[in-house]
């Protein structure tokens, strides 16, 4: 179901049995297309803390999402939530002020953390902006300096109708009246114009990034944003998520392979962290041996039976990272992000044999790869490659 209306807010709506209901508001904003450093993070903090916990957040660069749920009773009370905490929050300069000093402190908390700034340069570096540097004290120096004029201004050119959408998942009867309700909450904005949409390429890469002493971490990641099955993605991530724990407990290096979800697209992501370097090198190369073995070679029955079992009771892959169905519309609808059905994805997990592992792993490790090293190891992305025996 889908209408617009006059002043171009576009109505999304979604059939669903179950007896509540969930609504979203999207708009093109976010920090990729703010005309002042850190303005859409004030816009959010304040919007988030207005709402007191009754609205949930997405950000994808440059969308934002809000989404609200509840009973069938109440929409009314909830849409207008909504429509007051995105659209007409307090802006005073007391609001901005506890706004910026709590993004201020934050940024301040984590500038430091070795996994923050790992994480940040894998997002970077992934999508093709690997030199990317976080400057924390000209970030903070220029948030400190945001005014409610600021925020308002932000506010009245990002939600505007021609740049909203508005997702409804719920029953027919309920989409009729939530259609009636926002017509006469949203209707009266006025036009403006939509925010165009930052064209996000995955493109892969390699950074090192000189280490602190105190941690050492390694990321590899692969595009997964159009994998087609993923019942084998998730069969391969339990069992190559196993594999490494064994490997790697001895070592005492901490491991993590889970969806990173950045801007609406997903790469399978492999984390493996320690303090000592000697340990740290082995880590890497045992990442690189079990790359290599799951994409060359089948798993034996009880392996496999294994991965199926856990994927089915942790769920590791998409279903993470999974956006909510409403918010999930309205991003497709922009052309962002991917469909994700999780009882077909189970369903499906029982039918994966080991070729089809094999066959998923080929086509995902073999693509192009993604790679952050924070501390004093040195190597190169071929080097590495060599290793997984891909290049």
């Amino acid at each position: 179901m889908k209408k617009i209306l006059a002043n171009g807010v576009t109505l999304v709506g979604h059939a669903s049995d179950e007896a509540g209901f969930e609504v979203s508001l999207t708009f093109g904003g976010g920090h990729q297309t703010e005309p002042k450093l850190g303005l859409a993070a004030t816009y959010e903090n304040i919007v988030s803390r207005q709402a007191r916990g009754e609205l949930q957040a997405v950000y994808g660069g440059n969308i934002t999402s809000f989404i609200t749920s509840g009973n069938k009773n109440q929409l009314n009370k909830k849409l207008n939530e909504l429509w007051l905490a995105c659209v007409h929050p307090t802006i005073e300069d007391y609001e901005v002020e506890l706004a910026t000093s709590d993004i201020v402190q934050h940024t301040y908390d984590l500038a430091g953390v070795p996994m923050r700034q790992c994480k940040l340069a894998y997002k970077h570096t992934a999508f093709g902006q690997d030199k990317v540097v976080w400057d924390t004290s000209e970030y903070m120096k220029k948030v400190s300096e945001l005014t409610a004029e600021d925020v308002q201004g932000y506010i009245d050119r990002a939600l505007v109708g021609k740049n909203i959408i508005l997702s409804f998942v719920g029953s027919e009867v309920g989409f009729s009246k939530f259609e009636k309700l926002a017509d006469k909450l949203f209707g009266s904005l006025p036009a403006g114009e939509r925010t165009p949409l930052k064209n996000y390429l995955y493109t892969g890469g390699y950074q090192e990034i000189e280490g602190n002493g105190m941690l050492n971490v390694a990321m590899f990641g692969w595009n997964v944003s159009r994998s087609g099955n993923f019942a084998e993605t998730n069969v391969l991530m339990s069992m190559l998520s196993a594999r490494l724990e064994r490997s790697l407990a001895p070592l005492a290096v901490a491991t993590e392979v889970k969806i990173a979800g950045y801007f609406g697209f997903r790469t399978l992501r492999i984390c493996v962290s320690c303090v000592n370097n000697e340990n740290f090198a082995k880590a890497v190369d045992i990442v690189c041996d079990n790359v290599r073995r799951i994409t060359y070679d089948d798993a034996s029955d009880r392996r496999l039976e294994t991965s199926k079992q856990r994927a089915m009771s942790e769920r590791l892959a998409i279903s993470n990272e999974a956006l909510p169905r409403s918010v999930q519309a309205a991003w497709l609808l922009l052309k962002r992000g991917i469909e994700y059905d999780n009882n077909k994805c189970i369903a499906n997990i029982w039918r994966t044999t080991a070729g089809d592992v094999r066959d998923k792993a080929l086509d995902i490790f073999t693509s192009e790869m993604t790679c952050v090293i924070y501390g004093n190891y040195h190597s190169s992305k071929e080097e590495i490659l060599r290793k997984m025996e891909l290049a």
